[in-house]
């Protein structure tokens, strides 16, 4: 059959070779290399070597990981798990720049069975889920498969069987979707060492016996067969079948040296020692001294470890003491120079007869109390940097504290500075503003005077009421400005003393005979100037209306002002009267007036809402907002009502 498969190659390379040319094709020396890296690996490092050597020319990138990765399992059939993790790590950084799910996950797959191979599991079980979930990024079936099979190997290779089992299972439910495959094998077998272990005989042999008739006459596959036989057998024999056992693991030993693959003949050779056991303990011992052999020939120190055990077992077993100890001997220094230094206390165990000397033991004592002397120096010299290292940093804290303070220091006598200087500025600006409240209050009494001298030279009755009506008006925002002037607060306007102040005033010039009482309500609103002087004006305007127009009568008449303070900044002001109200067919809303323009245009100036109604004398309604930095409440009583008659 091996002879079918080099013919095969050669008819992919004759043609080229008969030019005097190389393939320049990679996959034609990857084919190689897979079909020979179990017959005859140093074949296939040639033809690795080959391929690598065109796919560099021709800068194939993923060509050249493809033979990283066969060159890598290369190097860990023969045991140079080094060198093979450092080919895999390469091919993993060209697969990552290719962006290669397929590749990368194959990669870690490679790296996760190094790690095993020595035993690290958990760094092994770490790049099997990677690859898992690459593969799953892309959901790549086989790549699944591949790594739910070698995260079972990690439990299968830890005798966790239940947990490996499930992992072959959920392995196997993908390997029913896609075709035959080396995966295929492996889980096969791993059920067959699983269900051996559980005692589950008919069940192992029905998978073993499948991966047997399915790779028999594969050669690419041979090395996973000779893995099948030795399990086969081990399950022959644990049913009490030693000669079917021994000639399963005898054709499994001979076809593992026909291909020169080591670790396979390693298991064989365990395999056989197993069998013969306690029965033949000679050949048993047979077997695993050659195995012990091999392992060190190929620099394997954890299978040597694994098989100096068993070997020593057997000397025990066989009251060969002195054997046994030489064994274990050298089963303690292996993992002592590879793996566990601490191990080498165990050796002492096995060497009671041999007590330490007392010199030894003195120098051994000499060297702990020395050590401890140095232990205690070194102590004292950490306390004194630490110490010193922290007074430094205690130095350094005060430091900058200190300087903070001065900052802070600076920095508030610069802001007391500031603070006195705008206090100034603020009193300067309170006095400025009385001042002009003065002289605006002053230059507008000028103005009435002037108009009052001048209404005594007119004859014509409406040019003096219209003059009347102008000084009424001066009045109300004289009186504003003299508020001002009096209060501490130059710039808002305290409406229920400015209201009741402007009611006296136009009750005592407008009134006459006719007896009008005032009924004044408001809570303690402070407007601002702008606010305050169109809201005097209409209170102004309503109320000479009133005492002019609205009574026919010279008693029982009443005026109300009332103004309050809503929900947020809103402010109502309502002015009625009892008087006779607006004449029938008079239209308020309509009206073109000089009194009700003024009215509407002072509301419009506040952005004041305004409603006339006529019930049993006329009401005015007006409802605006007061800005809040224009309006301020203060605790004075609620209720300023006051009866002016």
């Amino acid at each position: 059959m091996s002879a079918r498969y080099t013919l095969i190659l050669l008819s992919l390379l004759l043609p080229c070779m008969a030019l005097g040319q190389k393939p320049t094709a990679v996959k034609p020396y990857l084919d190689s290399v897979k079909h020979y890296r179990y017959l005859a690996p140093e074949k296939a490092r040639v033809f690795a070597s080959q391929g690598m050597d065109i796919a560099l020319k021709v800068k194939d990138s993923n060509g050249i990981g493809q033979l990283l990765l066969q060159q890598g399992m290369i190097d860990d059939n023969d045991g140079n798990f080094e060198q093979s993790k450092q080919k895999y790590e390469h091919a993993l950084e060209i697969f990552r720049s290719l962006d290669s799910a397929k590749g990368q996950a194959s990669t870690e797959i490679r790296i996760g069975v190094v790690y095993l191979r020595n035993g690290n599991y958990d760094k092994a079980i770490a790049e099997f889920l990677k690859a898992l979930k690459i593969s799953e990024g892309v959901k790549d079936k086989f790549g699944i498969m591949e790594a739910y099979y070698n995260i079972s190997w990690v439990y299968l290779d830890q005798l966790k069987n239940e947990q490996a089992l499930e992992y072959l299972k959920l392995a196997e439910s993908y390997n029913e979707q896609l075709p035959f495959s080396n995966i295929s094998l492996n889980i096969y077998n791993h059920f067959g060492v699983v269900y051996n272990r559980l005692n589950k005989y008919q069940e192992g042999k029905f998978y073993l016996e499948k991966g047997y008739e399915l790779s028999k006459d594969r050669p690419e596959y041979q090395g996973l067969n000779i893995n099948i036989l030795n399990n086969l057998g081990g399950i022959y024999a644990k049913q009490g079948n030693n000669q079917k056992a021994i000639a399963l693991s005898e054709e499994a030993l001979h076809r593992s040296r026909n291909i020169n693959n080591y670790l396979r003949e390693l298991q064989s050779l365990l395999a056989l020692s197993k069998i013969y056991g306690k029965e033949q303990p000679h050949k048993a011992i047979s077997y695993l001294n050659q195995a012990v052999l091999l392992a060190r020939k190929q620099k394997v120190p954890r299978q040597e470890i694994r098989y100096l055990e068993a070997l020593t077992e057997l000397y025990i077993a066989e009251k060969d003491y002195k054997s046994a100890l030489e064994t274990k001997t050298r089963q303690y220094v292996v993992a002592d120079s590879f793996f566990y230094k601490t191990m080498s206390q165990n050796i002492e165990a096995l060497k009671a007869e041999y007590e330490l000397t007392k010199s030894n033991a003195r120098i051994k004592e000499l060297n702990l109390i020395n050590n401890k002397h140095q232990m205690e120096l070194r102590h004292v010299a950490l306390i004194r940097n630490i110490t010193i290292v922290a007074i430094l940093l205690l130095l350094i804290i005060l430091g900058l504290l200190y300087n903070q303070y001065r900052i802070k220091q600076q920095s508030n006598k610069e802001i007391n500075l500031k603070n006195t200087s705008l206090q100034h500025l603020l009193v300067e600006k309170e006095w400025l503003m009385k001042e002009i409240h003065h002289r605006v209050k002053n230059n507008l009494q000028i103005v009435i005077s002037l108009l009052n001298t001048q209404s005594k030279y007119l004859d014509n009755k409406e040019a003096i009421a219209s003059i009347q009506e102008s000084i009424q008006r001066m009045q109300a925002i004289s009186l504003i400005h003299l508020k001002l002037y009096q209060s501490k607060n130059t710039a808002f306007v305290h409406m229920p003393n400015y209201i009741n102040e402007l009611i006296a005033y136009l009750d005592t010039g407008l009134t006459g005979e006719k007896l009008i009482s005032f009924n004044v309500h408001s809570d303690p609103v402070d407007l601002d100037i702008s606010q305050a002087i169109p809201i005097g004006l209409i209170l102004n305007e309503t109320i000479t209306n009133a005492i002019k127009h609205a009574f026919l009568n010279s008693t029982n008449n009443t005026i109300t002002i009332e103004m309050k303070k809503e929900e947020g900044n809103n402010i109502t002001l309502d002015i009625s009267d009892n008087g006779r109200g607006i004449p029938s067919g008079f239209d308020i809303e309509h009206s073109d007036t000089m009194g009700i323009r003024l009215i509407r245009g002072l509301a419009k100036q506040i952005n004041g809402k305004i409603r006339f109604t006529s019930n049993a004398g006329l009401h005015v309604h007006i409802r605006f907002v007061a800005e809040s930095n224009l309006m301020l409440l203060h605790t004075h009583p609620a209720d300023h009502a006051a009866a002016i008659s």
